[in-house]
């Protein structure tokens, strides 16, 4: 199984000023500190042997601090010489589609032969689209316009492009990739509605999965999209899947890790359904989340007991054992970890690391990533 690490930076105990709206004063520990605290967890990846690192994208907030993940992808890809990349992810309607495909080939360029991994997604947050001009109720059209694009420029000496929103005349990428006609080929997609998840497959796309709720309701939705990539004629997905990672050597130890998880939630609920967020009621294609915001119980709350048995949090034992069970029932043949989050204090998320790094990544690693019958759906019949 591939293992990657997600680098980035969260700035947890700046939640309670930007909660109050105390816009007067700066935040007690500088994003600059917390940053060069991500890029020291960072530099251990290559040499505690992890196959790739991963970027993602926001804005405005103390949640996720990486405006651009290909501007920071490129740095990890000039301070490394092993590793793979990948994002999880780009938020495709925030893009200008041909400045994307230039930055996916520049970037493929300057790995040096190693690969991209793209993760793709449509965002959430209503004021991360406000604040870049972008109307949130439009995100499908922008989000297919922009990852059709990318896939006609991919491999074409000379493209052109029609959409709903974008009307490309010929033009061309330049540099051209160094994997020039194979970076758009397995693009994994965040998606939580069963609508959205048949835009996916009709559109060729394979499953980014954040994890979240309990086991039967993770395998549930794989099964629910391989159906419909049968119903489409396409071959099984094998998603990539996202965990929150705290290896400790005692069970009493690990149990500070499910508080920092369950800090992480609720940054999450902060950012997506709280703080500077005029609500989801009547946007169309955002039902889903307009239920969670209006929910008596608060998103941490709610999905904090599920995650119990899905999150690698614990020892090292019980950690390879919820993988396992994961790829068993999910098919999963990547999973990335996040693994410095919720006001973790550096030194424990580095120690954590590399007892991970000893004890369960070589483990993971050799572990067979088969599609199995449980995340089948109509294929198994």
């Amino acid at each position: 199984m591939h293992c990657g690490v997600m680098v980035t930076g969260y700035n947890q105990d700046d939640w309670d000023r930007l909660m109050a709206g105390d816009y007067d004063r700066p935040p007690r520990v500088s994003d600059a500190e917390n940053m060069d605290n991500t890029l020291y967890m960072g530099d251990l990846v290559e040499p505690l042997g992890f196959d790739s690192i991963w970027a993602t994208e926001h804005y405005g907030s103390a949640y996720s601090m990486q405006p651009n993940p290909l501007q920071y992808l490129s740095y990890w890809a000039g301070r490394t010489n092993r590793v793979d990349v990948g994002t999880a992810v780009i938020v495709a309607p925030w893009w200008n589609p041909v400045r994307l495909a230039h930055e996916i080939s520049m970037l493929d360029i300057l790995l040096k032969g190693r690969r991209l991994h793209l993760g793709i997604g449509r965002g959430i947050a209503p004021h991360e689209y406000a604040s870049l001009g972008y109307p949130i109720e439009d995100s499908h059209k922008y989000f297919y316009d922009v990852i059709n694009t990318i896939k006609a420029a991919d491999g074409a000496e000379r493209f052109e492009f029609k959409g709903q929103i974008y009307d490309i005349p010929p033009t061309s990428i330049r540099p051209q990739a160094r994997h020039k006609g194979d970076l758009t080929k397995n693009i994994k997609v965040a998606f939580t509605t069963e609508a959205s998840g048949r835009l996916a497959a009709e559109n060729g796309l394979g499953q980014l999965f954040v994890a979240g709720d309990n086991l039967d309701e993770m395998t549930s939705q794989v099964q629910r999209f391989n159906s419909i990539r049968h119903e489409l004629g396409l071959p099984p997905d094998q998603p990539t899947t996202l965990l929150w990672m705290y290896c400790a050597e005692t069970d009493s130890e690990a149990e500070e890790g499910w508080e920092y998880f369950y800090n992480q939630l609720t940054a999450a609920q902060h950012h997506y359904f709280e703080w500077n967020n005029p609500g989801f009621d009547g946007i169309k294609g955002y039902e889903e989340y307009l239920k969670r915001q209006t929910a008596d119980v608060g998103v941490a709350d709610s999905g904090f007991a599920a995650r119990r048995d899905t999150q690698p949090i614990g020892t090292p034992e019980q950690i390879i054992e919820k993988i396992r069970a994961i790829q068993e029932s999910m098919s999963v043949e990547t999973v990335v970890v996040h693994v410095f989050y919720g006001g973790m204090p550096r030194d424990k998320a580095e120690k954590s690391l590399r007892l991970f790094a000893e004890k369960v990544l070589p483990e993971v690693q050799a572990m067979p990533t088969p599609i199995n019958p449980k995340s089948l759906g109509e294929y198994a019949g």
